[in-house]
Formats: C-alpha cells, structure tokens, sequence
C-alpha cells in the first residue's frame, strides 16, 4: 500500500527529490493521478558518509513491521531537514529529502495532504515542501499515527517556518510571512482549521 500524497497540480513538477522509485501524486484541483519517476540527486559515493543516523533507512523497509522498527530514524531525518537552514550541507539536505519522500511513497501508515490554501509554498522556495512533509511525518508518527488535518498541517507549517526564520539559502515569500505573523499571533491553528472548513 502506498503512502498517498495529495498536492495541488501546480506544485507537482517540484517533487523531484526521490530517485528510482514511483510517487504517486492525487491533485486536489484536477483529481489526476501521475506517477513521476524521479532524478538521482547524487552520487553514490557520497551516501555512505550520510547514513551514520539513517541505518534502518537503507534498505528502505519492504514491511509493515521494518517500517514500524524505521519510525525513530525517520524522525531523525525530520528534524535535521528542519533545524538546518537550507544553504548548509545541501548534498546531505538532498540525500535526506530523498530518504523522506521515498519511505512516505511505500509507508503503509502516513498520509501527507497539501493544500495550496494553506501551504502556499511556490517557486521561491521549492525545498521548503520536505520541510512541510517532514513535519507532518514526525507529528502524525509521535501521535498514534493521527490524520488530523488541522494537526498535521500546523505541524508542517511549523516546520517551514522555522527553516524560513533562519533567513538562510530561502527568497522572501509573502504568503509564508502571512503565516508567520498568524503563528506569533497564536492564530495559526485557527486560520488552518477555517481554511479546511472551506474545502
């Protein structure tokens, strides 16, 4: 069973990270369905100098139980990919993102939604959607499992703004600046929920 990733149709010629392996991709806006298969980031001799924290991630799991046993090292990655400003360590940054977005596309238990209302990421900072997916991944992952959108979603953008905050290797964006601004307000939660009720 494949993890589903749920992303506007804009958004998805930048999910380019993960290498040799189908990520399925649903549309909200177009309700299409793509597979894309994706480009190596890196060569293979740079790899093993990445997998000190990652062991249990390479293999990638095949079953349900490897992944169980995978889920502290994919929190690993998570919060490298979102204490780590975006310039620094790039190679390792894109050694991870692929990590991340491979285990979500063959996990049995995480659901990733996006939602361009709420998570407006663009062309100005591409690498911060791992971020977002990273921070959902560790939030569902530390409770049961949950698929609370407003939680899970508030867990991403958090990440994101913490990777955007640090003001390194990112383009100011507007919309991830109204975010920031709800955030210090204590209005974020909020705002997402609204934005769901919408839909």
């Amino acid at each position: 069973m494949l993890a589903k990733v749920i992303a506007p149709y804009q958004w998805q010629h930048y999910i380019d990270y993960t290498r040799l392996y189908p990520f399925k991709i649903k549309s909200n806006s177009m309700n299409l369905n793509k597979t894309f298969l994706v480009l190596a980031l890196f060569l293979m001799q740079k790899t093993m100098s990445f997998c000190q924290d990652t062991g249990s991630l390479t293999p990638m799991p095949s079953t349900k139980e490897e992944f169980i046993k995978s889920e502290p090292a994919i929190i690993s990655v998570a919060d490298w990919l979102e204490n780590t400003p975006l310039n620094l360590e790039t190679d390792k940054r894109k050694y991870l993102n692929t990590l991340l977005l491979t285990w979500l596309t063959n996990s049995p238990t995480i659901t990733i939604e996006i939602d361009s209302k709420i998570t407006p990421l663009s062309k100005k900072n591409p690498d911060l959607l791992p971020v977002f997916m990273a921070g959902w991944t560790k939030y569902s992952l530390q409770n049961a499992y949950s698929k609370d959108p407003v939680k899970c979603n508030l867990a991403g953008i958090k990440s994101v703004l913490r990777v955007y905050k640090m003001g390194e290797g990112v383009k100011k964006d507007k919309d991830i600046d109204k975010l920031a601004e709800l955030d210090a307000k204590n209005e974020l939660e909020s705002w997402i929920a609204a934005k769901l009720e919408k839909k």
